[in-house]
């Protein structure tokens, strides 16, 4: 398959705040075409166990997400980083992004406070 015709597929894990801000930024950018969402639902275990131990050997390590692939076989992850590098590659100003920008500063601090305060029950 060459990169010209791959598509990047995001592994996106349903109810995680990092794969939904990631989400956020790709839908604002007008990414949709360029970036196929896979879903990941920890409700369905079996499956979900699946996915994250192929991501887990095409990565070498502990599966977080969202996690991209980015070019065939090649992996990455970090929403800040993966927003970063589509940003850059498409010429998009992440500021500019009023949605992106609002759960950013507003809703996800928030989330990622309460799932630190859930870690310490």
């Amino acid at each position: 398959m060459s990169t010209s015709t791959f598509t990047a597929k995001a592994y996106l894990k349903d109810g995680c705040p990092f794969s939904f801000k990631f989400w956020l930024f790709r839908v604002e950018a007008g990414l949709s075409r360029q970036i196929e969402v896979i879903r990941c639902d920890p409700r369905d275990a079996a499956a979900f166990a699946r996915v994250k131990a192929t991501l887990g050997q095409a990565l070498g390590r502990e599966v977080t997400f969202p996690i991209v692939e980015v070019e065939p076989g090649h992996y990455e992850t970090d929403s800040d980083a993966l927003i970063e590098r589509y940003a850059r590659q498409n010429g998009v100003d992440v500021a500019s992004l009023p949605a992106l920008t609002f759960y950013k500063e507003t809703i996800l601090p928030q989330v990622v406070e309460l799932h630190e305060m859930k870690g310490e029950a």
